[in-house]
């Protein structure tokens, strides 16, 4: 009896040691990934003196949030015009994003369940030359947008914006959506066909309710894409006012007198929407993106 438990106290040393590791190791993990985006709340809720401060404070002195307020246009400062951009620039933010991601998700989808059911040589062709567009740099495409957009007139404008990123979003969602699509049964399919309903009814009636995982995860992945998206915004969409929130933000860095706590603000609630948005949605979102990983 002592000789067995001797044993187990053995093997049970090394199978504690393994799991603090694992749990110091995934720690370490987090507080890297979660460090940035704490250091710009805390520079967001400090004052311009305290981060100019020599050695600058860890963590605020005198927290405040008047910097959200100068952004909000509660409180004037002397650059509130640069400021008011902000608000502006997160309307068009949201426009273009929601926009950008209905129409991946409208037209993504139904090009996603086309290449899932169809399968042909001219399809899977079609298909790599789809996927080829994405690992194209967008800096490499972003002169014939220029030319293209201001050709039809709609160079700083929101739609033609919204037009610019569907162009790199479309076979990130093709993919995601096909991939999902493959995950359903085709009996499924044929069980509506024999009852009458066309193609268009199977895939509107049967195919999408189900499909809620897919969507949440091309929707999600495709609103931080048209969220983040700098360089693109930044060229075709120069005109004041016209612009979305990350160029408005790198705009503040021009200016003679850089108010650091301002853009620590105006960049934390650029990351508030698309971190909540893989928040509520995560379990939907790796869901969806490993559908079709393992085939029975």
């Amino acid at each position: 009896m002592v000789a067995v438990t001797t044993d187990y106290r053995r093997a049970l040393g090394p199978r504690i040691a393994s799991t603090l590791g694992l749990y110091a190791l995934a720690g370490l993990v987090a507080i890297w990934l979660i460090g940035p985006f704490l250091w710009l709340f805390i520079t967001s809720i400090s004052y311009q003196r305290d981060l100019l401060a020599m050695p600058t404070p860890l963590l605020p002195i005198n927290p405040t949030f008047e910097n959200y307020q100068k952004i909000l246009g509660l409180t004037e400062f002397n650059h509130a015009d640069q400021a008011r951009l902000v608000i502006a620039s997160l309307s068009n933010s949201f426009i273009v994003a929601i926009a950008v991601t209905a129409i991946n998700i409208v037209f993504g989808s139904a090009a996603g369940y086309a290449y899932a059911r169809h399968r042909s040589r001219a399809m899977s062709l079609s298909l790599y030359f789809v996927l080829f567009t994405r690992m194209l740099p967008v800096v490499v495409l972003i002169p014939a947008m220029f030319l293209m957009l201001r050709q039809v007139g709609l160079q700083n404008s929101l739609i033609g914006l919204t037009i610019a990123y569907c162009s790199f979003t479309f076979p990130f969602t093709i993919w995601i959506m096909k991939s999902y699509f493959e995950t359903i049964p085709r009996e499924l399919e044929e069980s509506g066909l024999v009852d009458g309903c066309t193609r268009f009814q199977v895939f509107l009636r049967l195919i999408v309710p189900i499909s809620g995982p897919g969507f949440v995860a091309a929707g999600a992945f495709t609103f931080v894409l048209a969220w983040n998206e700098f360089l693109v915004a930044q060229v075709l969409n120069s005109k004041r006012g016209m612009t979305t929130l990350p160029p408005a933000i790198a705009g503040m860095l021009g200016q003679a007198n850089i108010d650091y706590a301002i853009i620590a603000a105006s960049g934390f609630i650029s990351a508030l929407p698309a971190a909540l948005l893989a928040l509520i949605f995560q379990r939907y979102m790796v869901q969806g993106l490993t559908a079709g990983s393992v085939k029975s």
